[in-house]
């Protein structure tokens, strides 16, 4: 009986609450263009889409009572465009003057909607979000595209800054914070991806375009050249070492900025078959020139790249060298107290068996060494890399 009692009294204890109703999700229909598919990729040159958008209530239709503003994002190799903590992300993609797009939904329904996007690699699907923080009747519904195919970034495209002339363009990747795939050089048919430095934990690849078939000689152009930062000895994914002159199929990893160096970091090295190794094939080293410390965006154009330093004197050994190993070149060929920052630092220290202390004041012929920058703000320094003896002459 008390069993009996208990049972209607929970009975009598119902909760109904008001129906859900609003908008619940954004779909999106792809209009144009036909979105490609993994084998048949979209050229870099179709940045506009045009799509319809619903908003769908709790029944899944149609909700004309939804007339707010959304925001288009895209999402692609692994994070949206912009990101949601920038400070410009509640404004979502802008157009190329730099304005914000935006789609304002009439009784629920947007149609033919033009979103121009920057560029994009790989499958990328566009993502519409109703978060306007002035909006205090946001509903945060959410809808996303089907997915357009691109083709995947090569080299340049990670290094090369959007503008050249950014307060930012020596530290910052365009690409940074993705994850990235490198299958391909840019040079079609002849390009190939050469290894040009090997280190003690990674090593630098350059795309190159050699002669016919991929033979030697090969060379290379602005910002065809990357970083490659393994944590440990450079191996592929047979975990065979990875060696100077070697091509490789490609690469795959996160892009992050290291103080002004763009890194591939927790890589993967692709190797297909018994590795093809020809010294002959790495590019020659590019010829520096003083102007280039009037024009800085030179070195970004050129980091992870071999460079030449011709006729430059050795400045004395200062706290650079007591603590990092850095003794510096002075392209002026004053050597000595060389007190400007117009220097390129040198580090051979577990590499190269020479003392810099003999060779401070002297004029060298000739310092070849893999360029890496550091970049903080307004603080620029520039460091080489000797890869072997054969990179130094010293008389």
């Amino acid at each position: 009986m008390k069993r009996y009692l208990l049972l209607l009294a929970l009975a009598a204890c119902v909760d109904t609450r008001d129906p859900i109703i609003g908008t619940q999700s954004l779909k999106i229909e792809l209009v144009s263009p036909d979105p490609g598919s993994f084998t048949n990729r979209l050229p870099g040159t179709v940045n506009s889409v045009v799509v319809n958008v619903t908003a769908l209530g709790p029944n899944g239709q149609t909700d004309t009572t939804f007339n707010n503003t959304v925001r288009p994002f895209v999402n692609f190799l692994g994070t949206l465009t912009p990101y949601l903590d920038d400070l410009n992300a509640p404004h979502g993609l802008k157009d190329p003057t730099g304005q914000a797009q935006t789609i304002t939904m009439n009784a629920g329904v947007a149609t033919n909607q033009q979103i121009t996007l920057p560029p994009v690699f790989g499958p990328a699907t566009l993502w519409f979000d109703d978060d306007d923080v002035s909006n205090a009747n946001r509903t945060y519904a959410t809808g996303a595209s089907p997915s357009l195919w691109y083709r995947d970034p090569y080299i340049v495209d990670i290094q090369k800054p959007v503008d050249e002339a950014a307060l930012d363009a020596l530290q910052k990747s365009p690409l940074e914070m993705k994850q990235v795939t490198v299958r391909q050089s840019r040079y079609g048919a002849n390009g190939r991806l050469v290894v040009t430095s090997v280190f003690a934990q990674g090593y630098t690849v350059s795309d190159c375009n050699c002669a016919a078939g991929g033979a030697p000689p090969c060379t290379t152009g602005d910002y065809d050249h990357k970083m490659v930062f393994s944590f440990s000895a450079a191996r592929d994914e047979d975990f065979r070492l990875i060696k100077e002159g070697q091509v490789i199929n490609g690469f795959a990893g996160g892009v992050s900025e290291f103080n002004g160096l763009t890194e591939i970091g927790f890589p993967q090295t692709f190797v297909d078959g018994e590795p093809d190794v020809n010294p002959a094939r790495m590019p020659p080293p590019v010829v520096f020139d003083p102007t280039w410390f009037t024009m800085k965006i030179n070195f970004e154009r050129n980091e992870a790249a071999p460079i030449t330093v011709n006729g430059a004197a050795v400045c004395d050994l200062d706290k650079d060298y007591m603590t990092y190993k850095q003794w510096k070149l002075d392209p002026a060929g004053v050597g000595g107290n060389c007190t400007g920052k117009n220097v390129i630092n040198v580090i051979t220290n577990g590499v190269i068996a020479t003392d810099p202390m003999t060779l401070v004041g002297k004029t060298l012929p000739k310092v070849t060494g893999v360029l890496r920058p550091v970049n903080i703000g307004s603080f620029n320094v520039w460091i080489i890399y000797p890869r072997s003896s054969a990179d130094l002459v010293l008389q």
